[in-house]
């Protein structure tokens, strides 16, 4: 496994008590995401293979085809109440999803560790500070909540009016602007998505799975990103390169 230094981290492993007695590694979908892009990320695509249902124990499959310029990787994924923490698990088929295409992302750029959101309930709810490299805030009790890192990744407001949606200082943290969510729409549409496509293509090119996780970073270079694609389409008439999709 070829190892890829911030996109890997150490994340703890408690015992049923909630006691630590471990480490493992792990890397954030944001991450496989982002590599993905790097190494020519053409689609995303996903089949729902099982509902879920009293039957299988409510139970989602999926399986994801992901195709980079190296070529077809695929994947499985699947979410239950019994692998999800109680705040996932009505929405099991959408993190069936995640899981499936993380595990194809992980072939694709090879990376041999599993992802964090594999990753069931104390891992996933732990690790999401750490993957942000931000500290873990806790409660008065000292126990860590899904809330908490939900919180955790929400950047700071952003105040006042943007006048260059573009641009941003790598060290801004504040939340992508208005402005930013707007041009990265009306990109989207410039590539032939239509009103309900049109989300996940945003959502993946700024590598978050809910806008209010996105920085003026993020936003910025997602902005570069679109904007590459709609000029090469524009330039050969074709969506080459451009289809990338992923449901959150």
């Amino acid at each position: 496994m070829q190892r890829r230094d911030g996109f890997v981290v150490k994340i703890k492993v408690k015992d049923e008590t909630g006691k630590v007695v471990g480490e493992t590694e792990a890397v954030s979908f944001k991450g496989l995401l982002s590599l993905a892009h790097d190494e020519g990320l053409r689609s995303v695509r996903t089949e729902l293979v099982e509902l879920p249902s009293e039957e299988n124990g409510k139970t989602a499959v999926v399986r994801a085809t992901v195709r980079t310029n190296r070529g077809r990787f695929t994947g499985i994924g699947d979410a239950n109440p019994g692998n999800v923490n109680r705040r996932i698990a009505p929405h099991a088929i959408r993190m069936a999803e995640t899981r499936a295409v993380a595990r194809a992302l992980r072939l694709a750029v090879n990376i041999g560790e599993v992802a964090i959101e594999e990753l069931a309930d104390d891992f996933a709810v732990g690790s999401v500070a750490a993957a942000l490299d931000r500290p873990e805030p806790r409660r008065g009790n000292g126990e860590r909540t899904a809330r908490d890192a939900e919180d955790s990744r929400v950047p700071e407001p952003f105040r006042g009016r943007d006048d260059r949606p573009t641009e941003a200082a790598p060290d801004d943290r504040r939340a992508m602007t208005e402005a930013q969510r707007k041009l990265l729409f009306r990109l989207a549409f410039d590539l032939g998505e239509n009103r309900d496509s049109a989300r996940d293509r945003v959502l993946s090119a700024l590598a978050v799975e809910r806008f209010e996780h996105a920085t003026r970073v993020d936003a910025s270079h997602a902005i570069e990103t679109l904007a590459k694609a709609a000029n090469a389409k524009k330039g050969n008439g074709k969506g080459n390169g451009a289809e990338a999709h992923h449901a959150s």
